[in-house]
């Protein structure tokens, strides 16, 4: 019997890697995604039968949509997988209650009002899986992403929290992912920083069949942070980083 995953922020490099994964194991799909047509012309391009896939049209902004779509699922998943995320500008949210707004919403209000929503539809035999991806800079605020890195932050809360009420029943992952070369940090970051969507589905991927918690994607950042987070607030407060 084919098993349903869904996976939010489906026309992402790393969305596409991991659905050419999970296509290869004969799964179905649930994809939210901000422009259908753009996906189907993916799935066409991958040489993907389109038939396997349900595709669902939204922003992450809109949650009243998405509680709409989600209500219309009617069968069980076996996991979900979100992707989705905004980075904004903080300068430019500092003056702009809309900007800032939107931040908040984007990578912590609705994600977890969505996901609660979702939790019902999830197997919950043990076998159930709920993987989300989270930043490194959720891990310690910083003037260059405050409101980005304070969403993040309230998002791995979350996801600790569901771990703790849902053990036994779902699986939870909270992917750390740091630099990835899908977006401009791959202009100014070292080499080694950087991991490809491939490698970021398939580290997932792996996780996800080990019913892993907390996976940092490249593992200079697990060191990194680590120093990082042990530094004092007096003297961090002072680094320009």
């Amino acid at each position: 019997m084919s098993k349903t995953i869904l996976i939010y922020g489906g026309s992402s490099l790393i969305s596409k890697e991991l659905i050419n994964i999970y296509y290869q194991k004969n799964y179905n799909f649930i994809i939210f995604c901000r422009k259908k047509q753009l996906m189907l012309n993916d799935l066409l391009n991958l040489k993907l039968d389109s038939g396997k896939f349900k595709i669902f049209e939204t922003d992450l902004v809109d949650l009243q949509k998405n509680l709409e779509l989600i209500s219309n699922i009617e069968q069980n998943i076996d996991g979900v997988i979100w992707i989705s995320g905004y980075t904004g500008n903080p300068e430019i949210e500092f003056k702009n209650v809309e900007e800032a707004s939107n931040n908040i919403k984007i990578n912590f209000l609705n994600p977890v009002l969505i996901i609660n929503n979702l939790l019902p539809k999830i197997i919950d035999n043990g076998e159930g899986f709920l993987a989300v991806m989270c930043s490194v800079a959720g891990l310690r605020g910083r003037a260059k992403n405050i409101f980005y890195g304070s969403s993040k932050s309230g998002l791995i809360t979350y996801l600790s929290g569901l771990r703790q009420k849902f053990q036994g029943k779902l699986n939870i992952l909270t992917i750390i992912p740091g630099y990835m070369s899908t977006n401009t940090f791959k202009e100014s970051a070292p080499n080694f920083l950087i991991t490809s969507p491939k490698k970021v589905a398939n580290i997932i991927v792996k996780a996800i069949n080990k019913k892993k918690e907390i996976i940092y994607i490249n593992f200079f950042w697990r060191i990194i942070m680590f120093l990082i987070k042990n530094i004092p607030e007096k003297i961090f407060k002072k680094l320009k980083f």
